[in-house]
């Protein structure tokens, strides 16, 4: 069986939808990789309720992708961002649908503060089997890990 990705235009038909997003990570000493996540009190579009997911919502008219990607992670970890540091990992725009991923590296695991938005934020290290994953983060991690790769192989 053939294993499905993030294909947008299979997911809904005839909807209209601009989103992104912002993956929090931090590097242990040890090169360990940590990904900051929420588990979200409601279902929140592609997110189901009480699933862990990465910090996700609209673009508001006249935002960036990249400005509604960091309001949207200040707005649901407490976390301030550092725009000038976020990288694009992942991006699609297919029929009415188009979502950004940005990530940001933090230098430690900055401790979230609860919000409205989550029952939980946690900080997971990444390769590391989670319960309650929501499909489409799994999916969304799964690429953070293969742009992780290849900017190490950029290197």
């Amino acid at each position: 069986m053939k294993e499905k990705g993030m294909e947008l235009k299979e997911l809904f038909t005839g909807f209209a939808y601009n989103g992104a997003s912002c993956l929090f990570y931090s590097v242990d000493k040890d090169g360990g990789i940590w990904v900051l996540l929420g588990k979200r009190r409601n279902a929140h579009l592609f997110s189901s309720p009480y699933h862990w997911s990465i910090p996700e919502g609209t673009i508001k008219d006249g935002e960036s992708a990249l400005d509604a990607a960091m309001r949207i992670a200040y707005e649901e970890t407490g976390i301030l961002d550092d725009r000038n540091k976020a990288e694009l990992f992942w991006s699609a725009v297919e029929g009415g649908i188009s979502e950004a991923i940005y990530c940001l590296k933090l230098s430690t695991k900055v401790p979230p503060k609860q919000t409205k938005s989550y029952t939980d934020l946690s900080w997971f290290r990444l390769g590391d089997r989670i319960d309650d994953m929501d499909p489409l983060a799994s999916d969304q991690l799964r690429k953070f890990e293969s742009y992780l790769k290849t900017m190490k192989k950029a290197v």
